[in-house]
């Protein structure tokens, strides 16, 4: 039977005409779904059945008679709604090529458009940094074996990974100290195969790095993205030297707090309380169900979640070691 008359019998049963459906969606229902307005098609009813020939046309009509296409896949309830946030439509950023890999998704802002009070911390911070004409600050003067650095030469890091152990990272989230203020640059792979492109990405980037700054990151961050690194094939440049917040702060409040997490310290050392962030331990899993919904909602919540653990970074050692 032709196409045409396919169409039009299918028409005349619906009593309504019959749209097209982008084949994009078709090959992929689950990421496509919230980005075209879709309706029964012919390709849909093809994928259902093998051809249009003889006895198969009652199945075919009962398939394409369906109210929504998509409760012909499996596991429809978890295909986002048409209310599903796209990532590029969410989040600002742009597609950028690697040494290794399918290229990833780039997200570069500056500090303050996250808080206003970053471009008092950024200021702070170079007095730290004995920036131009000063002194370092003694324990970062330590830290750095006395070497002066230039604020360019440091990296704040902090990494989102699907799990504890070897399980990919999706996300390296970046904040650098420029001339004129703080400077986020988030490393996102949408998938797992982008990957290898954010580590050789970051890679590039810590060749010019001589200080990498983390929380806790010599028992987490560096470790996992070394071994990340080896994983996909990507030299990890190791930083001249590597300032763990964590020790610092343990030697300068674990008397006084209840412990010494991230947050803790951001909110009864540093005063500040996020609004609506996700917990780290749902992290994986947001990264996961947004694989198979397509809906970035959650993932909008994980880079700014990311962000404020780059910002306190900061935040905490313009506390500890600047003085007036």
């Amino acid at each position: 039977m032709a196409a045409d008359d396919l169409k039009s019998r299918i028409e005349a049963l619906n009593k309504k005409p019959l749209k097209n459906v982008p084949e994009d969606v078709i090959k992929n229902p689950r990421k496509e779904r919230s980005k075209a307005g879709v309706s029964t098609t012919i390709e849909t009813a093809a994928s259902v059945t093998v051809s249009f020939d003889g006895h198969q046309d009652a199945e075919l009509v009962k398939a394409i008679a369906v109210q929504d296409p998509f409760d012909l896949f499996e596991d429809a309830e978890s295909i986002a709604s048409e209310d599903s946030v796209i990532l590029e439509d969410a989040v600002e950023g742009v597609f950028l090529s690697a040494p290794t890999g399918p290229g990833y998704y780039h997200i570069e802002k500056p500090a303050v458009s996250l808080e206003a009070g970053a471009d008092l911390m950024h200021k702070r911070l170079l007095r730290v940094l004995g920036y131009p004409d000063g002194k370092t600050a003694d324990r970062l003067a330590r830290a750095c074996k006395s070497e002066k650095l230039v604020p360019d030469e440091i990296v704040f890091l902090d990494l989102e990974t699907t799990g504890l152990s070897m399980t990919p990272v999706f996300l390296i989230g970046t904040m650098e100290c420029a001339p004129d203020g703080l400077v986020f640059k988030q490393y996102f792979a949408r998938t797992y195969t982008e990957e290898a492109s954010i580590v050789s990405a970051f890679a590039q980037r810590l060749k010019d790095a001589r200080m990498v700054v983390t929380f806790n990151g010599k028992s987490f961050d560096m470790p996992f993205l070394a071994r990340r690194a080896d994983f996909v094939g990507v030299t990890l440049p190791e930083p001249e030297f590597h300032l763990d917040l964590l020790h610092e702060s343990r030697r300068m409040y674990k008397r006084d707090l209840p412990n010494c997490r991230l947050q803790t310290l951001e909110q009864m050392v540093c005063g500040r309380c996020r609004d609506n962030d996700i917990p780290s331990a749902q992290i994986p899993r947001a990264y996961h169900d947004w694989g198979d919904s397509g809906d970035a909602s959650q993932i909008v919540q994980i880079l700014e979640h990311n962000l404020h653990d780059l910002l306190t970074m900061a935040d905490l050692m313009h506390r500890m070691w600047y003085r007036d």
